[in-house]
């Protein structure tokens, strides 16, 4: 409570006899122990929230009282615990500005439609700012609502709870036992334009079975549903409608289970196209019942249901732990902790009541800013990747929402609040401090920098069999698993191409050596000639030998023979290079690391630390240290499981038969680790982190931007 009692303004209104409308209605709720009053206004919906004190007030609005001779009662009767005489002005404006007031006066028509205007104005600019929460009203669902309840009832009883959680539990099972089909290379499933399309045209009908559910809980409840409208969801147009008669619910739990409705209804959609999925072929059916799964959860997951947006996951929370205006108060009560701590205004008087509302409050601001930051960054770098002028886009206005504008209204705060008039100089001061410490540990003071990659579990270079020469297996001619020494042949390719060339080659030189032997006695010019042409000649066929020779891949090392898929290899073609099998002996220590072109300076320069996690056993770090590079830039793989399709970052090009051929270049590294047991399994994913010299924030970013 204010110190100051009694207000210099009282005279304005003492005078003044208001009373509330008539379709104003009253409600008492109780949260975390303490009595809230709620008036909802019937004819738009409309609800505020009040205090008992403040109730007190409100009550005793009968129109034939003076506000004065209501104060004074009060005061006589609460003593000290009586609202000022400025927090009773303050509430005569909020009822006011809620159109919820009538007094004795001759209503100002031209101040009213003004204020009207000023309220549809600051709404329009609300929704402008916000495109999460822009909103079109368009239709009153009520008379519907009202004519197909008695159809819809069953689904909101007992009945209907039993029948929801059969099927969402049997989709959950489903969706579980064909995740990796699901989730196969979801970016450019999402994002292809045909999906795009119908996933535009599916989205709409899913949010207003979301809304309908909304209304019908409403309903179930007691209470009406008047506006029904479109909501722009990131530039998406979806149905929405205004629920908030919910809020005059005595019981929490009415209320949560309104605000969950939505969430419920399509998590049963979801559900039910998972078995339309798994039972059509694909074409439009299966499309349209994909997209319903992905907005039915991924939708779900990231908007409605979590309660760092304000959406119905955050009014479930705010009944959940009865903390009415959870973001708004979390706001205020940061703004007083700034204003009281920082700034050094006093007397004020805290929003929270309690320390576990100061701590629930404290924590809230910071996370849904949070959590509203990486969403909007995410889903701006998600859609970049595929169309780049959009996420660029919705990248500059995530920007602006999260840096620009708080940073606008900031600085008007600084200048124009009118309770910092004594501590102005100190707030200003104290704000270009915060800011010049802000700027000097982002541009000036070095952190960790690290690159991060994935590589699999690898065999060491002299440990590879690879083919000396192009060709197609003729014969496996040592067993897969047997023990095998240094030098001994493994595998033999045959090409008779290039051996129809050594059979002709020979022939060619033999024909050289004749017609020379024949020359040197009769003609030594031509003799010369032919000489020199014999020379070449011959040093082409030792070179043709030599590759004929490595047709035969031998092992390098001592070790078991390793050959993968032994059974399909007759016939195989193997190009020059191109990996055969390997010869393993003791524990595997090296990971082969696959790092983007935009990387690989980074890495092969400045590599001060490298720290390996294997997906087997993720709560095991590895040390280790760069020990080759593999010498050029491949547009091969190492392994299918570092391909979209096998649960890595890389997308491949779908022509090519091994499916290893990425669409970009990529470079590749080994990893020696330190200290790792002897079950490791060759091929096994590993997430490896490389640490690099310190540099500050604001260097890494532009540098990352610049890649």
């Amino acid at each position: 409570m204010s110190s100051k009692f009694l207000s210099d303004d009282w005279y304005r209104v003492a005078r003044l006899r208001p009373q509330l409308l008539a379709h104003v209605r009253i409600f008492r709720q109780r949260f975390r122990g303490r009595a809230w009053y709620v008036l909802q206004d019937s004819s738009t919906g409309r609800v505020h929230r009040f205090p008992p004190a403040t109730y007190a007030v409100i009550d005793r609005l009968d129109g034939t009282r003076t506000l004065d001779e209501v104060w004074q009662a009060l005061a006589g009767q609460l003593g000290d615990e009586a609202p000022t005489q400025d927090e009773v002005i303050h509430l005569m404006h909020q009822l006011h500005a809620a159109d919820v007031l009538a007094g004795d006066a001759q209503p100002d028509v031209t101040e009213a439609l003004e204020r009207k205007r000023r309220q549809v104005r600051t709404k329009w600019l609300r929704n402008l700012g916000n495109p999460l929460s822009l909103r079109l009203p368009l239709w009153d669902p009520h008379g519907f609502v009202e004519a197909s309840w008695p159809m819809v009832r069953p689904l909101f009883g007992g009945v209907g709870a039993l029948v929801f959680l059969i099927i969402v539990a049997a989709g959950a099972i489903q969706a579980a036992q064909h995740w990796d089909v699901l989730s196969a290379n979801v970016a450019d499933r999402v994002l292809a334009l045909e999906n795009l399309f119908w996933l535009w045209l599916t989205y709409p009908l899913v949010k207003f079975c979301h809304e309908m559910a909304h209304a019908y809980a409403v309903k179930r409840g007691g209470g009406q549903v008047h506006e029904m409208g479109v909501m722009f969801l990131v530039f998406v147009p979806v149905p929405y409608v205004d629920a908030s008669a919910s809020t005059a619910f005595p019981d929490k739990w009415s209320r949560i289970f309104v605000a969950g409705a939505g969430v419920l209804a399509e998590l049963l959609l979801a559900a039910l196209a998972l078995f339309v999925w798994l039972a059509v072929e694909p074409g439009a059916v299966r499309a349209i019942a994909f997209n319903v799964m992905l907005i039915g959860g991924v939708s779900t997951v990231l908007f409605n249901a979590n309660p760092l947006l304000r959406f119905d996951g955050y009014y479930m929370l705010a009944d959940l732990i009865e903390i009415p205006n959870l973001a708004q108060r979390s706001n205020q009560y940061l703004a007083f902790l700034l204003k009281r701590h920082v700034f050094g205004v006093e007397h004020l008087q805290s929003p929270a009541h309690g320390r576990d509302e100061a701590i629930a409050m404290a924590l809230y601001g910071p996370l849904s800013w949070i959590y509203r930051s990486t969403v909007m960054v995410g889903m701006a770098l998600f859609i970049a990747d595929r169309y780049f002028f959009v996420g660029v886009l919705l990248a500059l206005w995530s920007v602006a929402q999260m840096v620009v504008v708080p940073a606008v209204k900031g600085g008007f705060f600084l200048l124009r609040n009118a309770e910092l008039d004594r501590t102005r100089r100190r707030a200003v001061w104290s704000t270009v401090g915060v800011v010049a410490v802000l700027v000097a540990l982002l541009g000036a003071v070095p952190v960790t920098d690290w690159t991060t990659a994935e590589g699999v579990v690898w065999v060491p270079a002299n440990a590879e069999v690879r083919a000396g020469s192009g060709g197609f297996v003729a014969r496996v001619l040592t067993a897969p698993g047997s023990q095998v020494t240094a030098g001994e042949p493994l595998v033999e390719l045959e090409d008779r191409d290039l051996e129809t060339e050594l059979v002709s080659l020979r022939a060619r030189v033999e024909q050289l050596r004749v017609q020379l032997a024949s020359e040197m006695y009769t003609d030594r010019l031509k003799a010369t000639l032919t000489r020199e042409t014999l020379e070449t000649e011959s040093a082409a066929l030792t070179r043709l030998e030599h590759r004929v020779e490595e047709l035969v891949a031998g092992a390098e090392r001592d070790g078991r023979w390793v050959l993968p898929n032994p059974r399909d290899q007759e016939g195989r073609h193997y190009a020059q290079g191109a990996l055969i099998g390997y010869v393993l002996s003791g524990a595997l220590d090296t990971v082969r690391v696959v790092v983007r072109q935009e990387q690989a300076d980074r890495v092969r320069q400045d590599a001060r630390r490298v720290e390996v996690k294997l997906v087997d056993r993720p709560l095991t770090t590895y040390g280790g240290a760069l020990a080759r590079e593999v010498p050029g830039g491949s547009d091969h793989l190492p392994s299918q499981a570092l391909t979209l399709e096998g649960g890595g970052p890389f997308a491949t090009d779908p022509r090519s038969g091994d499916g290893l051929k990425t669409l970009v270049r990529t470079f590749q590294f080994d990893v020696a680790l330190r200290d790792v047991p002897d079950d490791l399994r060759f091929g096994t994913r590993a997430l490896v982190r490389i640490e690099h010299a310190p540099r500050p924030v604001a260097l890494q970013e532009i540098g990352r931007a610049h890649v």
